[in-house]
């Protein structure tokens, strides 16, 4: 089960998504807020808290690796978060 803060922060994952992906939001937006996907749900924290911790590592500047590494990390996470979600939610007139 979900904690209220989780959940928040999945939300907060998946406004981020949103912004940075337009192309993408309509997927997004069919995606259900609940525990119901807590794969996807997962996935958006770790991309919240990812993005989180890039922002910091820029605004402090931290060494340059550990930037890359996030850059890295948060790609990644957008990447794999469209790919599992175009395979549960089909694209319209993607027939």
């Amino acid at each position: 089960m979900e904690t209220d803060g989780s959940s928040r922060t999945a939300q907060c994952g998946l406004r981020r998504l949103m912004l940075k992906l337009p192309a993408q939001r309509h997927l997004l937006q069919k995606l259900p807020a609940s525990s119901s996907w807590p794969f996807f749900c997962n996935l958006l924290e770790d991309y919240d808290e990812a993005c989180i911790a890039l922002d910091n590592f820029r605004r402090d500047g931290a060494d340059r690796f550990y930037i890359e590494e996030y850059e890295t990390m948060v790609a990644e996470l957008e990447a794999d978060i469209v790919r599992d979600l175009e395979r549960v939610i089909p694209w319209p007139n993607h027939y």
